[in-house]
């Protein structure tokens, strides 16, 4: 975008610049909060197919549902930025120009989930369908056939190795009918990247010495910990070790732990279920270790999109958050890959919703039973709800939003972790190296590191 005439004579006023950001900031809708269910309508919907009672999965999103955006006052807006952000330095212009162009990708993106919620067409929803589709993919880019295939035809590969009870046979013959013959290719199954032991030992170190005051929040306990509990465990952190007095952790409707930025809020799900304090501890080297560390550090420069996220730095922030839960335990483990196994189901084999979790919980099931185990009604019944809304495996992760078309959002778990543990194992050592990919929140590219070392304190 090139600044007009009457712009680049104006001299810049930062102020205004920042108001106005801030300004376009508040209309832009916030993907996670707003496709986060109606709490009756998502019980309904869960109990509906576990009985057999529904045979299509449908949740009530009520923020979509009200989503209403001045969308000329958001043109106007992104306009003015635009050419205000042409008379900044080199490196700063680029971030604000990012910065703008991804929130116009997330009103798209709300916005097509709104029009293909409510359509009252065919035609309407398939234009909707593909208005979503391109926000989807400049947002979070799409999944990789080729790593889609391997995932799939390695737990394909582990299983059909199982000696099989009856029962389980019945089970993995159902599975057959439904699988792409890819997912049988045993070659698909190939050596992925891994992390060397010296890498992933010196990230446990890091971990360790830079997360340790927060971690001793956590009680050593057997006992599970409430979702109270663990909104005060990251309340006292947020209190007592970042020492800051604007954040708050707090319980909501909510589907997922997620940490705002513009907030300045730390949200905890009200029913999420209680976790172990290992799990605690992973949480808190992941939401607040990462991300709101990064928020904090982004936010204290001049550099506004530093605190909120440059342009791409998304899969980067959930690869950190993953390595750092990894690195705590001193273990490398891949990450996302049920997300992204469901997510290529959706994209290149054409599954719905019903379709891949139809898939997905017969897959957990014979990964979970032991040799010729034979599966009870019960543990069908409990692994047919994680395929549905379970931790690391939830379907409704991917399709949230429209519970039709695929959300590539959480394709950021695998690729994220790839990513960073990629970077770690070329940079080994270099603590200032890795001292920038926490100085805000961005990607390992070259520029952003650039940005973060031309970036300027606010104080």
């Amino acid at each position: 975008m090139i600044a007009s005439a009457e712009t680049l004579e104006k001299p810049f006023n930062q102020e205004v610049f920042d108001t106005t950001y801030n300004e376009l900031t508040k209309l832009t809708p916030g993907i996670v909060s707003i496709t986060t269910p109606d709490r009756g309508s998502k019980l309904w919907a869960v109990e509906g197919l576990l009985s057999g009672e529904q045979q299509t999965f449908r949740q009530e999103y009520p923020k979509i549902a009200a989503l209403k955006v001045d969308t000329a006052q958001f043109d106007e807006l992104a306009e003015q930025l635009q050419q205000r952000a042409a008379v900044l330095p080199g490196h700063e212009a680029v971030v604000y120009q990012g910065a703008i162009e991804t929130k116009r990708a997330q009103l798209a993106l709300a916005l097509a989930m709104r029009d293909y919620n409510t359509a009252q067409t065919p035609d309407a929803k398939k234009m909707a369908a593909r208005r979503f589709m391109r926000a989807n993919i400049d947002l979070y880019g799409e999944p990789d056939r080729t790593t889609y295939y391997s995932l799939l035809s390695e737990k394909v590969t582990n299983i059909s190795k199982k000696q099989r009870s009856p029962e389980a046979e019945e089970v993995f013959a159902e599975l057959k009918t439904m699988l792409p013959e890819e997912a049988f290719d045993e070659s698909l199954a190939q050596q992925r990247f891994r992390p060397s032991e010296e890498t992933v030992q010196w990230m446990h170190q890091v971990v360790h010495s830079l997360f340790g005051n927060m971690l001793r929040h956590v009680p050593e306990t057997d006992t599970l910990l409430s979702p109270e509990e663990l909104r005060d465990i990251f309340q006292a952190i947020v209190d007592e070790e970042f020492e800051a007095e604007d954040w708050t952790a707090e319980l909501r409707e909510a589907k997922a732990i997620s940490v705002s930025a513009a907030a300045k809020r730390v949200t905890i799900p009200i029913d999420r279920a209680p976790v172990s304090a290992a799990e605690a501890r992973r949480l808190v080297v992941h939401e607040l270790g990462i991300h709101m560390l990064t928020a904090i550090t982004g936010a204290s420069t001049t550099l506004q999109p530093l605190g909120r996220g440059l342009a791409g730095y998304a899969d980067t922030q959930e690869g950190l958050g993953k390595v750092a839960e990894q690195a705590l335990e001193g273990t490398y483990k891949e990450a996302g890959i049920d997300h992204y196994i469901t997510a290529g189901l959706a994209y290149f084999d054409q599954k719905g919703f019903t379709g891949a979790y139809d898939i997905k919980w017969r897959i957990k099931l014979l990964e979970d039973l032991a040799e010729g185990e034979e599966p009870t009604e019960e543990q069908i019944r409990s692994i047919k709800r994680m395929a549905i809304d379970g931790p690391g495996i939830a379907t409704t992760r991917i399709f949230r939003g429209t519970d039709k078309l695929p959300l590539f959002k959480d394709l950021s778990y695998y690729n994220g972790t790839m990513e960073v543990w990629r970077y770690l194992e070329s940079i080994r050592g270099d603590d200032l190296q890795l001292s920038l990919l926490l100085a805000g929140k961005i990607s390992t590219s070259k520029q952003h590191q650039r940005v973060v070392l031309e970036s300027r304190s606010a104080s």
